[in-house]
């Protein structure tokens, strides 16, 4: 990937002119805004507190979910069978799911929301990150005809290693074996999903899909397993101030503009 081309900006007048002179345009990235600046992008699944559940136990994720479907079958439509990672994304479980959106303004919106819970209270800066949509695949057909309920992991990477789109995927990117690729040459997985339990001004969700693989501990079976899993690194990085007057521009202008 690219070395990341990084802006301040301190007025919604100011970043829409820095994504109108972007050299691919707003449409060569997909964006996602945060509140404080991190030196990685991860899912929820991969992030520390959850990971370390993970690494104890290979099977926790597809445990999670499957105990959440079991609970909840009754209520299970046909959208959640066919969108089952979304569906457990939005319920809030954790998965290897890390949302993205194709609107600059509406990454912009989060990046000066300084809390998790999204509250009105502004932070030091927030930061916006755009990843070239060149570095990206889409794999959403390949997610709903392999991710079904009860799947064995809820993992491409260990899903489909026979599977021969599959494999031509790894192959375009990687000559290693497809079983064992090199997460860092692989490009960025994209998962689209159409909403259904919120509005929104765009038609689908976007997601990177996270590759992520457990790998037996080298050492005795008092050490926990370790994780190899996909980073993600920005185009672009654009760094937020006066995010309270730019939030209160945004509430007047989100929905106009994508």
């Amino acid at each position: 990937m690219n070395d990341a081309v990084c802006y301040e900006v301190n007025s919604v007048e100011d970043y829409i002119a820095m994504i109108e002179e972007l050299p691919n345009g707003q449409e060569g990235y997909y964006y996602r805004g945060e509140n404080r600046r991190y030196a990685t992008q991860s899912s929820s699944l991969l992030r520390s507190g959850i990971a370390r559940l993970l690494r104890d136990n290979p099977e926790f994720y597809v445990d999670t979910v499957n105990d959440y479907i079991g609970d909840m079958a009754d209520q299970a439509g046909e959208w959640e069978h066919e969108h089952v990672l979304a569906w457990c994304h939005h319920e809030g479980l954790p998965t290897n799911l890390l949302e993205l959106t194709a609107s600059p303004l509406r990454a912009l919106y989060f990046a000066c929301l300084s809390c998790a819970d999204h509250s009105e209270e502004p932070s030091q800066a927030g930061y916006v990150y755009g990843f070239s949509r060149e570095n990206t695949a889409d794999v959403t057909e390949l997610i709903l005809e392999n991710v079904k309920l009860k799947t064995s992991r809820y993992n491409l990477i260990e899903d489909m290693v026979d599977n021969p789109r599959w494999i031509n995927l790894l192959s375009d990117h990687d000559k290693k074996r497809p079983s064992k690729p090199d997460l860092a040459q692989l490009p960025y997985l994209i998962y689209q999903a159409p909403y259904k339990y919120r509005g929104s001004d765009e038609p689908n969700g976007l997601y990177f899909y996270q590759l992520f693989q457990t790998v037996f501990p080298s050492s005795g079976p008092e050490f926990s397993y370790e994780i190899m899993q996909q980073h993600y690194e920005p185009s672009l990085i654009v760094k937020v101030s006066n995010q309270t007057e730019i939030r209160e521009q945004l509430h007047h202008r989100l929905r106009l503009y994508k």
